[in-house]
């Protein structure tokens, strides 16, 4: 089976008030278009779907509408919320998307009752099993996971925790099927993208990789912007990472979505395919001559400028070039 890998949307970010919406639907494009030529047989979207819990129209409108298109391709679309994302909000309308044949799994639930989606593949020939773990903040741990009966009585640190419910799961997997996780959260060692909220990828909320299940197939993560494999994982794991250059920590990233091809009884193979709708970020500096002059082409700019002494109105000069 193949599946396409993404995340961290952020759809409604903002660069100092100047909305980006046309470079959020650039990008969504480009995801269309990827799993439509590439056939996919699924769509995981690893969570922050949204940049704020509070949701513009706009930004709704886009995101109903990208994963609208993706299901009307006939690939199965399963996505989590993130921490930037209402949990709450998508929950109310989960069952209208399940109805469009998209599955938001929205809080952690046993396997048995939601927190295993079973995908077929398009040709009929083999199943997969996508274990789904939202963001859970480590304050809310023992009240996300009170279904869990075991593993909320237990709790006793954030890492163990999760390792418990990464169990939990990986003993539901079937030897005859492909087994993926999803999650969003932050795996320990990762590099971040430089524009992750610093709290949630802290000691606090850090998962060791080692927790995650050496019988899984792939592990799709969400939450850090910077696209990177989890090199200490036992089995493949990565970070599909931010569709957007989101602000100047990211500048010179190269975004992309990861292509995962899986069969039962083999490790998946991963293939990054480069995403490049959004604009970039970029610092320059000089005197006004140099800033004058500057090819500066299409990217965001934050700028510093040489002067040798107060300059009045120098803002205005500079965004006049």
């Amino acid at each position: 089976m193949k599946f396409l890998h993404t995340g961290d949307w952020h759809v409604g970010r903002t660069i100092r008030g100047r909305s980006r919406l046309d470079e959020f639907e650039a990008v969504l494009d480009e995801i269309v278009a990827i799993a439509r030529d590439e056939q996919v047989d699924a769509v995981m979207i690893a969570g922050d779907v949204y940049d704020q819990r509070a949701v513009t129209a706009d930004a709704d409108r886009l995101v109903f509408e990208t994963m609208l298109r993706l299901s009307d391709l006939g690939a199965a679309v399963i996505g989590i919320p993130g921490n930037h994302d209402s949990a709450a909000r998508l929950e109310a309308i989960a069952p209208l998307m399940k109805r469009l044949g998209i599955d938001l799994v929205c809080r952690m639930l046993p396997p048995g009752d939601g927190g295993i989606l079973e995908v077929g593949a398009r040709d009929g020939s083999t199943t997969a099993r996508v274990a789904c773990m939202p963001f859970v903040s480590p304050r809310r741990f023992s009240d996300a996971v009170q279904v869990f009966e075991d593993t909320a009585k237990g709790y006793v640190d954030f890492d163990a925790g999760v390792g418990d419910l990464l169990r939990i799961y990986s003993a539901a997997f079937d030897d005859r099927a492909i087994n993926l996780v999803m999650g969003h959260m932050f795996i320990h060692g990762s590099q971040p993208g430089g524009s992750e909220r610093e709290v949630t990828i802290g000691e606090d909320y850090a998962v060791s990789a080692s927790r995650l299940p050496g019988t899984a197939h792939y592990v799709a993560l969400g939450h850090i912007h910077k696209p990177q494999a989890v090199r200490a994982a036992p089995c493949p794991a990565r970070y599909c990472g931010s569709l957007i250059q989101l602000d100047c920590g990211e500048r010179g990233q190269k975004k992309s979505v990861v292509v995962v091809e899986a069969t039962p009884g083999r490790k998946a193979t991963t293939r990054q395919v480069p995403i490049s709708g959004g604009r970039g970020l970029r610092d320059i500096s000089g005197t006004l001559a140099d800033l004058e002059r500057a090819d500066v082409g299409d990217d965001y700019l934050r700028v510093t400028v040489e002067v040798d002494g107060p300059t009045p109105g120098i803002a205005e000069v500079v965004r006049g070039f």
